[in-house]
């Protein structure tokens, strides 16, 4: 398959498994990529082999050169013992144990052999740690444990690999020979690694002497840090794992510069790793179930295999993996791992069942020799292993930690406060254009409160949506068969609620959109259709009232459904919906869309910023949120303020709107002057009609 097909491939199965991961909360976004990626090998031909050294060097590189770079070095610092151990002797220890266990379950393989798959499976994968501590919450103190294990301990990993091989094509090996190389490929590593940052920071003060301000051109050599150092660290012939993860942590030291060209660097800098590091996480979930297939249905559909036997040893050797991890982390400190009996239980098998594996380890199986006749099958077993540590440890560590629904809302309801107390001060400011403002705030209000709902409350109220539009459809269809109401006013009152829908998906677009649709379909009616003998003010007066007869109507209908729906969540959805539909039909949203272009909006959105700024200090000193939550919303808020202050924002749609509400009020001006006229000529005709008689 052509490379060109296989990257968009990849593209699109990056697409969907996004979209498969909003539909499919529960399970978490690495299982639904690896499972993508294993039917993408499973059912298409010709997909190109990985190839070990080229995805280390583009793809694992730079994730972890980023992930030390942004790592909490302090605290790496203060456990660097129990990293230490974790990153090499307990890597050495799981050779050890997995190689004797399985060559004892499977006596023809050779011990060396069994020591290669125990290397293959001792280090663990930072991505798959990392995609985990997202995914659940872990304590502070375990998280930095397992990241900075895994940051490392690929190079303790390789060099058992690399010697497990020579001793099984020699039949040789050495303990001290083996332990001196590795000192020289960690030191080599961390030497070119930091020789790398070296001469970039040389080359960047010299381009800085120069005045040479492109901002692209320091982005660049930012990203090109960790292809170097991987690159160069291996020609050497040194660990270029080591030195990626060192070039990072020593960029991670430089000191912040506090110009206005090195904040853009640095603000590009992060919007760029950002989405790399989107891609390339995805990639490796992606890559290593697309490896799987050949790695898994060699051995199944080989009729020399007991395939229940290879299965059976398979899971044996992650019990074994686990158990070894668990015995070695039970020594640890109550400094990491509590107390009392119970904490430190809890927190061992937390360590334990983190400790997943990942497409390093797949790499490695994927680099044994070609010509060892059982290489498939220690592929099985090493793919088969990493796939069950993966999925046990989603399923299971939510159920060892310790965190609650309460705690998981708690930064919501803080944010969601701030916001509110953000929009009273609001009301108490002038401005012309502070509702529109305000409307913006109340809007992310909503998206957070959505957010904040459990699974099973978001399900109720889609819902309680379905059986609201049910009995307010089926109302409006009685009364215009009764002719309780024109054609006309059900018409639109239905173009209303489908605006409804959209606007609750897609907001001030969807509005837009749904705009323009209602415009052509007035320019396309007849004028005996458009003529409704009543003015626009009117008119919406009459869609208003009808919408609160509907707004009874249902919740008196909510009676009926009471023991299936909470008082919360009915709650809620007439708030919501009152909100809405009123902002719709009193033509709130098209106002807040004209206000947008005004330039004094802006300055006066600016000021909601400042003083949401001001509140989020405030919050912070009363105890309300963390430091770390105030740093993430300030982040926010200077995003949002760069956005506003972009003066390259395409606004067609905005303008478009204006226009055709200028148009609007024009024809409203043309119809009460064509009223108008005509009243003059019914008065005219009276009183000549008067004259004659």
């Amino acid at each position: 398959m052509e490379a060109t097909t296989v990257i968009i491939i990849l593209v699109i199965a990056m697409v969907l498994t996004n979209i498969l991961d909003s539909i499919f909360e529960r399970l978490p976004l690495p299982l639904i990529q690896l499972a993508v990626g294993f039917l993408l090998g499973l059912f298409t031909e010709n997909m190109p082999e990985l190839e070990p050294e080229i995805f280390m060097a583009l793809v694992i590189a730079p994730l972890l050169f980023r992930e030390s770079e942004e790592a909490d070095l302090l605290s790496l610092w203060r456990f660097k013992k129990q990293v230490f151990f974790m990153a090499f002797l307990l890597v050495f220890i799981t050779v050890l144990g997995i190689g004797f266990a399985v060559n004892l379950l499977i006596p023809d393989l050779p011990l060396a052999a069994c020591f290669a798959l125990g290397a293959v499976l001792g280090p663990t994968d930072y991505v798959a740690v990392a995609s985990l501590s997202s995914k659940v919450k872990l304590p502070d103190v375990l998280v930095t444990v397992l990241k900075g294990e895994a940051l490392i301990n690929d190079a303790s990993g390789l060099i058992s690999l690399q010697f497990a091989v020579a001793a099984l094509l020699t039949g040789a090996f050495s303990v001290l020979r083996a332990s001196g190389e590795l000192v020289v490929l960690c030191v080599g590593g961390f030497l070119v690694g930091h020789a790398i940052i070296i001469l970039k920071r040389l080359l960047t003060e010299m381009l800085r002497r120069m005045m040479i301000h492109y901002l692209d051109t320091y982005v660049l050599i930012e990203l090109l840090l960790p292809f170097l150092s991987y690159v160069a660290a291996e020609f050497f012939g040194f660990s270029g794992i080591l030195a990626a993860v060192t070039a990072g942590t020593l960029q991670a030291l430089d000191f912040k510069k506090t110009g206005l060209f090195e904040a853009e660097v640095g603000n590009a800098e992060k919007t760029v790793w950002d989405m790399v590091s989107f891609i390339l996480n995805a990639l490796v979930f992606l890559m290593l179930g697309m490896q799987m297939p050949a790695a898994l249905l060699h051995v199944w559909e080989n009729p020399d295999y007991n395939k229940a036997f290879v299965v059976a040893v398979t899971v044996v050797t992650t019990l074994i993996l686990y158990a070894v991890r668990f015995a070695s982390i039970s020594f640890f400190s109550e400094e990491v791992i509590g107390r009392g009996l119970r904490e430190r239980l809890r927190n061992t098998l937390i360590l334990t069942l983190a400790g997943v594996k990942g497409v390093v380890a797949i790499a490695a199986a994927i680099s044994l020799p070609a010509f060892f006749a059982q290489k498939p099958l220690l592929m099985f077993i090493a793919a088969g292993t990493i796939t069950l540590t993966l999925v046990l440890a989603l399923f299971l560590l939510p159920f060892v930690t310790t965190e609650s629904p309460e705690e998981r809302s708690e930064a919501n309801r803080a944010h969601i406060e701030l916001l509110r107390d953000v929009v009273r001060q609001l009301r108490k400011k002038e401005g012309a254009h502070l509702g529109a403002v305000i409307v913006s705030y109340q809007k992310r209000i909503k998206e957070l409160e959505y957010d904040s709902h459990e699974k099973d409350e978001r399900k109720q109220m889609k819902s309680l949506r379905a059986y609201a539009g049910t009995v307010e459809r089926a109302a409006l269809a009685k009364r215009l068969a009764g002719k309780e109401i024109g054609r006309r006013v059900y018409r639109d009152y239905m173009e209303i609620l489908s605006m409804t829908r959209r606007a609750e998906v897609a907001g001030v677009l969807s509005y837009s959109l749904a705009g323009l649709r209602r415009y052509l379909k007035y320019l396309l009616r007849s004028d005996k259709e458009r003529a409704i003998g009543m003015s626009a003010d009117a008119y919406r007066q009459k869609l208003r009232d009808l919408f609160w007869d509907l707004t009874d109507l249902i919740v008196k209908s909510f009676e009926d459904v009471r023991d299936r729906y909470s008082d919360r969540l009915i709650a809620l959805f007439i708030e919501e919906r009152v909100n809405l539909v009123g902002h719709l039909i009193d033509d709130a949203y098209a106002g807040t869309l004209r206000a947008r272009l005004h330039e004094e909006y802006v300055d006066e959105l600016l000021i909601g910023y400042e003083i949401e700024r001001e509140t989020i200090w405030d919050f912070l000193d009363e105890g309300k949120m963390t430091l770390s939550q105030a740093n993430e919303l300030r982040a926010n808020v200077n995003k949002l303020e760069s956005y506003t202050l972009a003066d390259d924002q395409n606004d067609v749609m905005l303008k478009l709107i204006s226009v055709m509400e200028r148009q609007r009020r024009e024809r409203e001006e043309e119809s009460r002057a064509e009223r108008k006229r005509k009243a003059q000529k019914r008065k005219a005709q009276k009183a000549k009609d008067k004259r004659r008689a």
